[in-house]
């Protein structure tokens, strides 16, 4: 035992000299053999150090004749001296980079359509480009891939959509969307829902329609992306058609869907189908959704339902900021300013502050109102807060001085503003023309013109309302003139101006030839033509445009029926009269205050009294034209 632990060695292995001061380096006395392996594996580790850290550590250079490159792990493991065939295979299966055989199960799987590792590394960087908004990059990036023989991934083309977009190329568009084609991927949602969207941007709806056509089961975002494409571009008709489309695919509709179908019921003024929409977001439980219910009042506001307008606002659980405003405009499009002002008292009752929409609400509401004060009061609360000179509220009091009829304070605060464009000169314009100021309107066109804006059919129209008068006939014909030249095609509004204008300056003629050249005609242009006719008191032609005026399908209306009465009033046309007050009759017009004043001055031109007396019995309502009708008829004995 003790021999044994005197020797902890192998045998053959000398112990250490217990002397430390003869101590000399040990050799180990190895038999020939042994030494020989042990020389053999010291070599084979020094050549395998050598070689991989002369050919994989060291970075690579430029191939030439005497820097090869890398080389690969078989040829490495070939120059190794005394590999084994146990040693090959493992280092071949570690460092080989050379594309081996797949097996069957993996060719199926790339057969599948997932991409391999290093396809999908480049579709994350196609990407990751893309949501940093680095568009040239992802279209050079997806151009390289494609040079490379990358398959086209479904995952990557959203983005190059997104590129393309972003880029405003619309022919690279249509390029990529050829090679969705080519590799059959129109029918897939994500791919289509993408390249309608990026269609949509460009404001290309018909080609944004093919393809949504092409897409096998679209879902809410596909959907949502059309219409909203029609919603943008104001095609409110065609927005709704495809939300009928996707209700009767099963499809339910989000938010925003949603949203877009009531502004589309709205704009088509029925309400109707926003009722039905209405009940759609009780039912969807979009009850708490603030946006969804102040579109339901602009909806109703629109439909001019402000009953029920006002009955959404008030069942609203968390009103804010826009519900308030939405409230006050839709109460000033339908007229009524006086409680628009209200809810404006009310909104700061509740503790909201006036934010710019509200200032301009209020500023319209006095200027359907006529009231200066209540607009001044506006005026100086801007003016407290530096935004009377915004473009914005300086038009918004420029237009309401304008109607107030207080022009010096519109140009003052006109000359005030920081930055003009044309909505600001229209409405200085507008002010000057319905204060008949005509001078000053000619000079502020001239001044528009030469501040390079470009005046449109509405300015025009504008500057024809204060030509309507034989002193002013040279003017409009210069106007005229100018609108050619400016104006590649006039729409009815200004024709119809034009009729106007020429026929209240005594050029019937040129009224009725520019009357016969339109391309369309509504009921306000065949008024405008008939009452020229009734001014220059031609009865025969008159009665001919009312007739001609039926066979088109127009059904007249009070001014129409009004203009009829006067001219039979001058003429003492009183078979043509009894046949308009039979049809008041028959229409159920009669009580209306204005033809019934018309028809006693026409019996009464026309000697009938007792006709005369029979209307004025009818009237209920009484103004000084009412009472100067009375006075023909009864002289002294008006009571």
């Amino acid at each position: 035992m003790a021999a044994s632990l005197q020797r902890p060695y192998p045998h053959g292995l000398p112990r250490a000299d217990p002397n430390p001061a003869s101590h000399q380096p040990t050799r180990l006395k190895w038999s020939l053999g042994r030494r020989r392996r042990r020389r053999h594996i010291l070599l084979c580790v020094f050549s395998s150090t050598a070689t991989f850290q002369r050919e994989l550590l060291v970075p690579p250079g430029p191939r030439t004749a005497q820097n090869p490159g890398p080389a690969n792990s078989r040829n490495l493991l070939d120059r190794m001296p005394g590999r084994s065939v146990a040693t090959v295979p493992g280092a071949a299966n570690l460092l080989d980079e050379r594309p081996r055989t797949r097996r069957k199960g993996a060719e199926e799987q790339n057969r599948s359509g997932a991409p391999k590792s290093g396809e999908k590394s480049r579709s994350a960087t196609a990407v990751a480009l893309a949501h940093a908004g680095r568009h040239a990059e992802v279209v050079e990036h997806f151009r390289r891939m494609r040079m490379e023989g990358v398959p086209v991934s479904r995952f990557v083309l959203p983005s190059v959509f997104r590129a393309c977009v972003g880029l405003r190329d619309s022919r690279m568009l249509r390029g990529v969307h050829a090679l969705v084609i080519k590799c059959s991927l129109c029918q897939h949602v994500v791919v289509g829902t993408a390249l309608a969207d990026a269609y949509v941007d460009f404001a290309f709806l018909d080609d944004a329609r093919k393809v949504f056509d092409e897409i096998r089961e679209p879902n809410a975002v596909s959907w949502s992306v059309i219409i909203g494409g029609y919603a943008r571009s104001s095609r409110w008709a065609e927005a709704w058609a495809a939300f009928s489309a996707m209700q009767l695919s099963g499809v339910l509709p989000n938010v925003s869907v949603l949203v877009m179908a009531i502004q589309a019921s709205g704009a088509l003024g029925c309400q109707v189908r926003g009722k039905q929409m209405h009940a759609m977001a009780v039912v969807l439980g979009f009850g708490m959704n603030a946006t969804v219910w102040n579109c339901l009042i602009d909806m109703y506001g629109k439909c001019g339902s402000m009953e029920s307008c006002r009955r959404v606002f008030d069942t609203m659980i968390s009103r804010d900021q826009v519900s308030w405003n939405t409230i006050i405009s839709s109460y000033i499009r339908l007229g009524l300013c006086e409680e628009a002002l209200d809810m404006i008292v009310q909104m700061q009752e509740s503790g909201f502050t006036i934010d710019r929409f509200t200032l301009g609400s209020g500023v319209a509401a006095c200027a359907h109102l006529g009231d200066i004060d209540k607009g001044c009061a506006f005026h100086g609360y801007l003016i407290r807060r530096a935004l009377d000179t915004d473009v914005i509220r300086g038009t918004a009091l420029v237009d309401m001085y304008g109607k107030c009829g207080n022009m010096e304070l519109a140009r003052l605060v006109f000359d005030r503003m920081d930055e003009r464009n044309y909505v600001s000169w229209d409405a200085l314009l507008s002010g000057y023309v319905e204060n008949g100021l005509v001078d000053s309107a000619l000079d502020t066109f001239r001044q528009m013109e030469s501040t390079d804006i470009k005046p449109n059919q509405h300015t025009f129209a504008n500057l024809l309302r204060i030509c309507g008068d034989r002193r002013y006939k040279e003017y409009g014909r210069q106007i005229h003139g100018h609108a050619i030249r400016v104006i590649n095609q006039m729409n009815v509004v200004l024709e119809t101006e034009l009729i106007d204008m020429y026929a209240k300056c005594g050029c019937i003629e040129v009224a009725q030839l520019l009357f016969i050249r339109m391309n369309e005609r509504n009921l306000i242009s065949w008024n405008t033509l008939l009452s020229g006719y009734v001014v220059d008191r031609q009865p025969v032609a008159t009665i001919n445009v009312y007739r001609q005026m039926e066979l088109a399908c127009i059904r007249p209306d009070r001014y129409t029926l009004a203009g009829l009465l006067n001219l039979c009033r001058f003429q003492g046309l009183l078979r043509y009269g009894k046949q308009i007050h039979a049809r008041l009759i028959k229409t159920g017009s009669e009580m209306n205050v204005v033809l019934q004043t018309l028809l006693v001055h026409m019996y009464f031109k026309c000697g009938r009294w007792r006709d005369a007396h029979n209307v004025c019995t009818l009237i209920r309502e009484r103004n000084s034209h009412v009472y100067e009708a009375f006075f023909k008829v009864y002289g002294d004995y008006l009571i």
